[in-house]
């Protein structure tokens, strides 16, 4: 009969699985408990939850969410990222960290219901982030707009300065 301990941390797996579209996995043994330390200190600004769990529960957890390909992923000690709004900005934490400490080992990722290797998570890495993104295309979108705005501002200044001329040569 498993412990209380496990139970319970099979049913915040279980919860964390469900309700994310991002899981991503590393192994970390030989780091220190400093660096780790620091890890999780920078991945707790961009995911949902950073857990180290037994390889079992893991397993078990994705089996009766239904995912199997799983079992590729887990070997060693295993650090679990669980959400996040944007994948990306985790991945280039991860990846970041992994450049840092070469004992750190990205082992791939679990997005949306299909895993990815090693190579596209350091792939995401290099993606802008969402608000980047979106500034790119609001600034695209801008652009005609002001020179359109600029034109009209100049005709205006045009009709402007030859309605000035005409009202002075009606003077003279």
């Amino acid at each position: 009969m498993p412990s209380l301990g496990k139970q319970l941390m099979l049913e915040e797996l279980l919860e964390l699985a469900r309700r994310t579209d991002s899981v991503f996995f590393a192994r970390y043994q030989g780091i220190s408990v400093s660096d780790f330390n620091g890890l999780r200190r920078k991945l707790e600004r961009v995911v949902d939850r950073a857990l180290v769990v037994k390889n079992t529960i893991v397993r078990i957890a994705f089996r009766q969410i239904g995912i199997k390909e799983v079992n590729g992923f887990i070997q060693g000690s295993l650090l679990l990222t669980f959400g996040g709004d944007q994948p990306q900005v985790v991945s280039k934490v991860l990846v970041g960290f992994a450049k840092d400490h070469d004992k750190f080992q990205l082992a791939g990722a679990c997005l949306e219901g299909k895993f990815y290797e090693t190579d596209y998570v350091k792939s995401l890495a290099t993606l802008p982030t969402r608000d980047v993104l979106v500034a790119s295309v609001v600034n695209g979108l801008n652009a005609p707009i002001g020179r359109f705005v600029s034109v009209i501002a100049q005709l205006i200044r045009s009709l402007t300065v030859v309605l000035d001329q005409l009202s002075k040569s009606k003077k003279t």
